[in-house]
């Protein structure tokens, strides 16, 4: 009767999948950051709808970050430095 399956084993397995999501929505938004620097840009914009702990760690680095939820054209977030 799958008595691995705990409160704890819940938590970290739960912690860790979003970890992950976390992860890999901050790595596309510093790629993102990277390409249009590159192009001497000071803006960036993605087309995802970042996680609240991305924007989060994103404002520690200094970036000014904007979410933007439109019906016709979907999520996007908006990253200017």
């Amino acid at each position: 009767m799958k008595e691995e399956i705990t409160a704890d084993w819940a938590r970290k397995t739960a912690e860790s999948v979003l970890g992950e999501k976390i992860h890999k929505q901050i790595q596309s938004c510093l790629t993102a950051i990277e390409l249009a620097v590159k192009e001497n840009k000071m803006v960036c914009t993605l087309g995802i709808y970042a996680d609240a702990l991305v924007v989060k760690e994103l404002n520690k680095r200094g970036f000014k970050v904007e979410q933007s939820n439109d019906q016709r054209e979907g999520s996007y977030l908006t990253i200017s430095w």
